[in-house]
């Protein structure tokens, strides 16, 4: 007897579409994004052996799953680094270190990084570890905001290009040293510091290289 197979529904995250060309574009996130995140997150720590973090590295792969499913939702090609993948080699290209490669970007932003801020008032800075942003050579960094796990809530802060990463100042967060902004651009600029650039320049960008259209 064959046993019957009911379709599966591949759930990804979005991008709310009436809020691609407004000042910063909102995620909403399915449960199953989340959930997905998590159990990632959890083979990456095993296979590691290292417990500390777990948060953080949450975040980080939330982040990237959140800007996959925005590349998906505009047929945008690219190539994405799953962190479940073991071998360092096979995420990089010319040994540099990579979230995304979009190849239909100027060539200056086709490497691409992903800095998710967790939610909460008190989270409110754009971070990249300084060893780690130095050793991976990206072009660019994206900057997420999760607004609520809860409500599934998430936005593009901004982005920077590599070079005004490595001119941000400099935060020691007990882990290690970071480079440093804050999401709030009024708030970067009455501390003297580059402001995030605001992402309608990115998603213009980013969508000319969309097959959608």
């Amino acid at each position: 007897m064959t046993e019957k197979l009911n379709r599966i529904e591949i759930i990804n995250a979005c991008i709310a579409e009436h809020t691609i060309n407004e000042p910063y574009p909102q995620f909403t996130i399915e449960p199953e994004i989340i959930e997905y995140a998590k159990y990632i997150t959890q083979k990456v720590i095993e296979r590691t052996f290292k417990k500390e973090g777990w948060t953080e590295r949450y975040m980080g792969i939330l982040g990237q799953e959140l800007f996959n499913g925005f590349l998906l939702q505009y047929k945008i090609p690219n190539v994405y680094a799953n962190p479940i993948y073991e071998d360092m080699v096979m995420r990089q290209i010319k040994e540099k270190h990579f979230d995304f490669i979009i190849p239909r970007m100027p060539k200056r932003m086709q490497n691409i990084s992903v800095k998710v801020t967790r939610e909460g008032n008190n989270y409110k800075r754009f971070l990249a570890k300084v060893e780690q942003w130095k050793n991976e050579l990206h072009d660019i960094a994206i900057a997420i905001k999760i607004d609520s796990l809860q409500n599934r809530k998430a936005h593009i802060a901004g982005w920077l290009y590599a070079k005004e990463v490595e001119k941000l100042p400099i935060i020691d967060l007990g882990t290690g040293d970071a480079y440093y902004t804050y999401l709030d651009s009024i708030e970067a600029t009455k501390e003297e510091i580059i402001p995030l650039r605001n992402p309608i320049e990115l998603m213009q960008t980013l969508l000319k290289g969309s097959l959608k259209f």
